[in-house]
């Protein structure tokens, strides 16, 4: 069943088409207009202009608004509108059970036990809110029952953020399917993805953009029936397919560019736990392929110069960093590094240095060209878990952990925390900055921080 709530009036679309540039002090501002996919331009959390670093949750908000049910997909920002998705749950199911995990247990009906049940019914919806107020434009509920598979206690069927274009809205519901909305909520095509099961523990995998493509990872159980699928943006119609041997993984391919001249080309970078795939997004050709991350690949790739780094830390900790315009399978794999590394959060990449964070928020400085360790051991004031990836503005880092706290790291070669702001409210999103605003998804409410 679905539900259309009301659309905004069709001039606020011409305004979300072209965004007017703030203006600031007679010259125009160096904010980046949209964080329009997962960790914003170019998926690397990185964001331009200057940004508020002090907040609480009274101090600098803007607005908040609540928001139904429970997601962990990042807020998506194009121009004036936010995109989200949710969960809401339904009636209970009693004796309803998931699928037979491979690589867990054969026994009928065995529940990991970081997993939930699929005993109730969910509603799995998609939202858009006004980024000046904060009002809810619409909301539309893509697939409401029974889901496919448990989730891990602490995911949730709306994980993957939404890509947008400016004119549609890409949102992956994984086994619950693919749906394209005009940025008023208007559905204009649904497909159907199959079966998608991650071992009991929920999606996580965002889709990307490539010319007139919207693609997306389904990685799933031991390797079986995993692929990468790109459609036509406008019609839903499946452009390629590329079949794969890797099993499920949850981090988000990463569009890469190499090369100059007649030789410049640009690569979809998938990661796996057997092997990171390079293919041609124009085709779904295999380019080139190297190690795994050996342990779940969650965290998403991070790029600098000229390097593609991959990481996972569920068990064995793995930090590869990847040149994508080696000539052989040889000299692909330019340093790599084996501690530090979350299970969850993806790396960042600032100026010279790439950061790497583990579970509890210990960090680990890196140059990125060499591998060379510049600090490690790097502590925030107080105990805590992160979940959500870090996001950088004017050489700060932003941390955000699972307490609703957000510590300021001064990029750069020493460990130095600035301040620690508190929402009060726990926080698994990753933040989303556009136009001079922080925009947090906490577990109930969305704020701005302006």
């Amino acid at each position: 069943m679905r539900h259309l709530f009301p659309v905004v009036a069709s001039a606020v679309f011409a305004t979300l088409l072209w965004p007017a540039v703030p203006v600031v002090g007679g010259q125009r501002s160096e904010h980046n207009p949209h964080w329009a996919q997962w960790r914003g331009p170019d998926g690397q959390g990185i964001a331009t202009g200057t940004y508020q670093d002090t907040w609480s949750d009274t101090e600098h908000v803007a607005w908040k608004t609540e928001i139904p049910g429970r997601g962990h997909s990042s807020p998506i920002v194009w121009g004036n509108r936010i995109f989200l998705t949710t969960s809401l749950e339904g009636k209970h199911v009693p004796g309803r059970t998931a699928p037979d995990h491979l690589g867990f247990d054969m026994r009928p009906g065995y529940l990991n036990p970081d997993s939930t049940a699929v005993d109730y019914d969910y509603a799995l919806q998609v939202l858009a809110v006004d980024a000046t107020t904060g009002k809810i434009l619409w909301r539309d509920t893509s697939y409401d029952g029974p889901m496919y598979d448990n989730r891990h206690r602490m995911n949730t069927y709306a994980s993957a953020s939404v890509v947008t274009d400016g004119t549609m809205v890409y949102a992956s519901f994984e086994a619950h399917g693919f749906y394209a909305y005009t940025v008023d909520g208007e559905l204009k095509w649904q497909v159907d993805l199959g079966h998608v099961a991650k071992a009991g523990l929920g999606p996580g995998t965002s889709p990307v953009l490539y010319k007139s493509l919207v693609i997306l990872q389904v990685d799933q159980e031991m390797g079986a029936e995993s692929r990468i699928i790109a459609f036509d943006r406008q019609t839903g119609a499946e452009v390629w397919r590329a079949e794969r041997n890797n099993r499920r993984s949850w981090a988000t391919p990463v569009l890469v560019s190499s090369g100059s001249g007649a030789s410049a080309r640009v690569d979809l970078v998938a990661s796996g736990a057997e092997a990171v795939v390079a293919y041609d997004p124009d085709t779904g050709r295999e380019r080139w392929r190297t190690e795994g991350t050996r342990s779940h690949p969650i965290p998403s790739f991070v790029q600098s110069h000229g390097l593609v780094f991959a990481s996972a830390g569920n068990g064995a900790k793995v930090l590869l960093a990847l040149r994508p315009d080696a000539t052989d399978d040889a000299s692909r794999i330019a340093w790599r590094y084996n501690k530090g590394t979350a299970y969850v959060t993806s790396p960042i990449a600032v100026g010279h240095y790439l950061y790497v964070f583990s579970d509890s928020g210990i960090t680990t400085c890196l140059d990125a060209r060499t591998g060379e360790i510049v600090y490690v051991g790097g502590r925030v004031p107080v105990p805590a878990t992160f979940r959500a990836s870090a996001v950088s503005f004017d050489d700060k880092i932003l941390m955000t952990s699972e307490d609703g706290d957000t510590f300021v790291l001064r990029a750069g070669p020493t460990h130095d925390i600035l301040r620690t702001n508190s929402l009060n409210e726990p926080i698994w999103a990753s933040p989303a900055l556009a136009n001079g605003t922080i925009y947090i998804r906490g577990e109930k409410h969305l704020f701005a921080i302006k």
